[in-house]
């Protein structure tokens, strides 16, 4: 066999600019994926698996701090951070703590509300990080969504 009977390499096909071509598209691609991704909030809920596994769920703060964080991401009230204060209920050791967010009432948050209504609770059971969430129906927790 001779060199001119070998099949040219298939690489040898295609120019340089051509492979750049081909590169500056796939990284374009895979850009708009990603930021598609991002937006229709697929890379939030898979990163909120991981996030969930780092909280410390005996510590109280923590767990008050990560459900700020899902009031905020869930956008589950109208109502700023500043404006919501947190209760916590039943906190006796046991694996479910139940945490009432009330609303503040003062200058800051422009209300003449003399009481602290009760926006919604949650519902956190420490063993396995599960939280339930009781809005729009008192006393009947579902999982938050």
């Amino acid at each position: 066999m001779t060199t001119s009977d070998k099949s040219p390499s298939p690489l040898r096909n295609y120019s340089i600019k051509k492979r750049i071509k081909q590169r500056v598209i796939v990284a374009l691609l895979l850009s708009g994926g990603i930021i598609f991704c991002q937006e229709m909030g697929w890379l939030d809920r898979f990163a909120e698996q991981f996030v969930k596994q780092k909280i410390d769920w005996s510590n109280n703060q923590d767990i008050i701090s990560y459900l700020k964080q899902i009031i905020t991401t869930k956008h589950l009230t109208d109502l700023p951070l500043k404006c919501l204060i947190s209760v916590i209920n039943n906190d006796d050791g046991t694996s479910i703590l139940n945490v009432e967010i009330h609303e503040k009432h003062n200058q800051e948050c422009m209300t003449t509300r003399t009481n602290f209504p009760t926006v919604f609770t949650f519902r956190v059971n420490r063993l396995n990080g599960n939280i339930q969430i009781d809005k729009d129906s008192p006393n009947h927790f579902y999982p938050i969504q």
